[in-house]
């Protein structure tokens, strides 16, 4: 008998109209009614405000806090902190549930004897009307700890660990169900002003306190790739948000003694966050610095320790062709070429 609640956490801040309600039906349709639903405006304009008033105006499963806008790592703590069900899922407010999604979980946790920290579930990746399986992990039911390092590497950059998703990693915080006890016995919370990567953050301390993490290869979650995104917007701070991303992984990997393994995967993240950067600031259309400026710009951050120390030590046969491409004229610190080369690579991209 289905008997478990669970909660799902929405942080809304001023989401696309047709996203919004499309995620929020999707959570009101599921195939089982006992659930909560805490939805967490940031602090939208008026349209989506009215939008999530009328939602819980409609629906009294559906707990509103409206806020002043403090970020998604405030908005989600708060989420966590009001919800009052042993079981904690996230619903980012642009993608969507498949209807069953609960009942398959619930079923799970039931047939588990909900004995579990973690549980991780597969997704469909949505990208221009294109549908794609995402499998997060290669193995079905209880991890040992070997697959637990595996994929806290996976967490933080590709290259190292032996399984790799096709599109997204696991770093996410969707398309996974916390226990509760879990989240507050270790004292989990997402780090405030922390602008990219907040969930693999989280993850890679929840990954690593996690006693027993299971893997349920159902697919029941939508992630919607869009332009709206913050993944995909020019920032001034984009360095700066990524900078500091690596330095909590490089305390993360003081604090717990980790292997080499993660030393090598830190090289390669500090790399590619290099290619980030070309696109989201260097060569980004909304960047209205001059080229020259620019290139500038670009010469003094490779000529920086951390670039210089994760470019001499990297393992290149763990790199793709592209990123040995981008490696050989990042030491070259050849900025035409680069340009090209990103130019390539998203035409590639828009035609896939």
């Amino acid at each position: 008998m289905i008997n478990k609640l669970i909660s799902i956490i929405i942080i809304v801040y001023n989401t696309k109209e047709e996203y919004l309600r499309r995620a929020l039906e999707s959570v009101l349709n599921q195939t089982i009614r006992d659930i909560e639903i805490i939805l967490v405006n940031d602090g939208s304009d008026k349209n989506t405000t009215d939008i999530c008033k009328e939602y819980s105006t409609k629906d009294k499963r559906i707990k509103l806090i409206n806020q002043s806008n403090m970020g998604e790592s405030v908005a989600r703590n708060v989420g966590i902190e009001n919800s009052t069900t042993e079981y904690i899922t996230f619903l980012d407010s642009d993608d969507w549930l498949e209807p069953n999604m609960c009942e398959d979980l619930i079923k799970y946790i039931n047939e588990i004897n909900a004995d579990f920290d973690i549980i991780v579930f597969n997704c469909f990746v949505n990208i221009n009307k294109k549908q794609y399986k995402n499998e997060f992990y290669c193995k079905n039911g209880l991890l040992n700890k070997n697959d637990i390092e595996d994929l806290q590497l996976q967490n933080i950059e590709k290259g190292i660990s032996k399984y790799y998703p096709s599109k997204v990693n696991v770093s996410v915080v969707w398309s996974k169900v916390y226990n509760k006890n879990f989240i507050i016995e270790n004292n989990l919370k997402f780090i405030p002003n922390v602008v990219r990567m907040p969930d693999a953050i989280f993850n890679m301390y929840a990954l690593e306190k996690a006693e027993k993490i299971y893997v349920l290869n159902k697919y029941l979650y939508h992630y919607r790739i869009n332009r709206y995104s913050i993944t995909q917007k020019f920032s001034i701070n984009t360095i700066n948000y990524f900078e500091t991303y690596i330095e909590y992984v490089k305390k993360y990997i003081i604090e717990y003694k980790k292997n080499k393994k993660f030393e090598d995967i830190l090289n390669i993240k500090i790399f590619t966050s290099i290619d980030n950067y070309m696109t989201n600031y260097f060569f980004h259309n909304d960047n209205n610095k001059n080229r020259k400026t620019l290139k500038k710009e670009f010469i003094n951050l490779l000529d920086k320790p951390l670039y210089k120390d994760a470019i001499n030590k990297i393992k290149k046969e763990r790199l793709s062709l592209y990123q040995r491409l981008v490696l050989k004229y990042v030491i070259k610190k050849n900025f035409f070429v680069l340009k090209i080369l990103k130019k390539i690579k998203s035409i590639i991209k828009s035609l896939i």
